[in-house]
């Protein structure tokens, strides 16, 4: 991320909201829970912030032999999280005419939870 000058205090609202939904995202992240809902609860937290219409793209995807691969990390995936599993969380909200903020980490499902590998 680079930002020339002043940081506006809307991009630092909005990033404080991408980064608190990214947090709840990855505390639901444990064997057995689905993936639907990690994205619900970014989406979720995002939404109630009023920048709901501003994060327009699935929450993360798989990772591993390819960069994006299955699952795909989304309100409407199906299935459940297994250990093992590594995939991205990436709450976003981009606002046309102002910017936006993506954070992106990669974390791996482990037998108790999750471990974030990237920061």
């Amino acid at each position: 991320m680079v930002i020339f000058g002043r940081v506006a205090d809307r991009f630092k609202k909005i990033y404080g909201i991408a980064e608190k939904a990214q947090e709840l995202a990855i505390r639901k992240i444990r064997p057995g829970a689905k993936i639907a809902d990690i994205d619900i609860t970014a989406r979720g937290y995002i939404g109630a912030q009023g920048f709901g219409k501003y994060f327009s793209h699935a929450l993360g995807h798989g990772v591993g032999m390819e960069v994006h691969e299955k699952p795909g990390i989304a309100k409407h995936s199906k299935g459940t999280l297994s250990p093992g599993m590594v995939f991205t969380v990436e709450p976003a909200i981009y606002i046309p005419k102002f910017g936006g903020v993506r954070i992106e980490d990669m974390v791996l499902v482990t037998d108790s939870g999750c471990e974030v590998l990237t920061r």
